[in-house]
This record gives structure tokens, sequence and C-alpha cells, in this order.
């Protein structure tokens, strides 16, 4: 009896080995196979000058982006209205 379970014991860590050196020799060949990473660095992006005038932390210059970002919204709003009468004569 106890030398079926010796037995049941070495198939089963033989077993065993044979599946770590797979997963192994899998690890070793995969890393093998990838090319090296690549260390180039990533531009810094700069905020525009309209993201830090909105940001900005005097209210004085988040007042006057405010005052000509409405003054620039009102102007194209009528150059959309006056482009759509425009088309509106040409159909």
């Amino acid at each position: 009896m106890s030398e079926e379970i010796e037995n049941i014991n070495n198939t089963h860590n033989k077993s065993v080995s044979k599946m770590e050196d797979a997963t192994l020799a899998s690890e070793n060949s995969s890393t093998a196979n990838e090319s090296a990473p690549d260390l180039k660095t990533k531009p810094v992006k700069k905020a525009s000058f309209s993201d830090r005038m909105k940001n900005h932390r005097f209210l004085l210059v988040r007042g006057i982006y405010y005052f000509f970002y409405s003054i620039w919204a009102i102007v194209m709003a009528i150059g959309m209205f006056i482009a759509w009468l425009i088309a509106m004569l040409f159909i």
C-alpha cells in the first residue's frame, strides 16, 4: 500500500516538474522575442494661450478673457446669421 502511494507521489512530482519546465521555457522564449522598450521621451504639451487665460489665478485676467470671449461669440453668431441669409438668397 505504501509503495502505491510513493509511486503516485513520484509521478505527480514528475508531472509538476515538467509543467514548471514548460512554463519557464515559454517565459524565456517570450522575453527573447520581444523588442527592447522605447526610451523616447514624450513631448510635454504646453497649454494654449486661451487655456492659460481662462484658468489664470488673477480675477482681472479671467474677466478680460471672458469679456473678449463673449464679444467673439457674438461676432461669430452674427457672421453665421449673415452667411445663412446669403445662402437662403441663392436657393
